[in-house]
């Protein structure tokens, strides 16, 4: 068997994980260099899929990015006719917009962040803020590790926040109010196989709000209730997504989704769950 490993430059992490994995089950891995993936297609309308290294031919494809990344997608639809994918591509597509990720999570009636899409004009984000109650949390559309995520407590911060957002270009903001009993905390939940396979509660670094691990949190492994476990599997259900990791949020009125991420990066939890997370991905992720 062969397996595709995307490779992004920016997040060496899972891909060194899963091809050291792929290694210890036997199973050959077959780098992809995301930057250079090409789908050619001939005269006759075939279609061959490729990047640097030359073409590519692999029985399953582990998780993948799609952001920053456009060609790819087309490329990625391709081998998913060819290939077994645990995540489609328009379920990481999904995953990868927080605003369609929001509105996939309503119609399956999960419990989510209150949450608000607006374009990026600062006198409507204004006075949406206003309605929303501060403290405030700001978001790009598209985003990872806490980039583009900023808080407020008022319109002067607010007005900081947004000329921060937009300095890398026009886009659509979410807008939602700050979870405060929640402020610094949040659960990981990795899935794969469409099943749950392990669990962290993290928790912000000194002087940081954000409880991402890029941005200095500590985690610790915990266990989910009955109906949390349901809420994580339900939410990677909406995406069609069999492979994910899944924020969630303890408020003072239940527990909450905050996020979904199509390629989440569980390299951090693996002193907790040991090299079971990266060899559980790669069997997964194989037909």
């Amino acid at each position: 068997m062969k397996l595709g490993v995307p490779v992004n430059p920016y997040a060496l992490n899972v891909p060194t994980q899963l091809r050291a994995a792929a290694g210890r089950l036997g199973v050959t891995a077959r780098p992809i260099d995301l930057p250079t993936v090409v789908a050619r297609i001939d005269a006759a309308g075939a279609v061959v899929v490729a990047d640097r290294d030359g073409p590519i031919a692999v029985d399953g494809l582990a998780p993948y990015l799609l952001y920053g990344y456009p060609a790819a997608l087309y490329a990625f639809r391709v081998l998913g006719r060819q290939a077994f994918l645990q995540n489609p591509v328009d379920g990481v597509l999904v995953a990868d917009d927080k605003a369609a990720t929001a509105e996939r999570l309503a119609q399956a009636g999960l419990p989510q962040v209150p949450t608000v899409v607006c374009p990026g004009e600062l006198e409507l984000l204004t006075e949406l803020a206003g309605e929303v109650g501060y403290p405030v949390v700001a978001k790009r559309t598209h985003g990872a590790q806490g980039r583009w995520v900023r808080r407020a407590d008022d319109p002067a911060g607010l007005k900081t926040a947004f000329e921060e957002l937009m300095a890398d270009g026009p886009t659509a903001l979410i807008l939602q109010p700050e979870v405060v009993e929640a402020r610094g905390k949040s659960i990981r939940v990795v899935i794969t196989g469409g099943r749950v396979l392990a669990v962290t509660e993290r928790t912000a670094g000194f002087a940081e709000w954000r409880s991402n691990i890029a941005g200095g949190a500590n985690q610790r492994p915990i266990e989910l209730s009955t109906a949390e476990t349901d809420m994580a599997l339900g939410a990677a259900s909406a995406l069609e997504l069999r492979h994910a990791g899944i924020d969630l949020l303890r408020t003072k009125s239940g527990t909450v989704v905050l996020e979904v991420n199509a390629c989440p990066d569980f390299t951090s939890m693996m002193p907790y769950f040991g090299e079971l997370l990266a060899d559980e991905v790669v069997r997964a992720s194989l037909p």
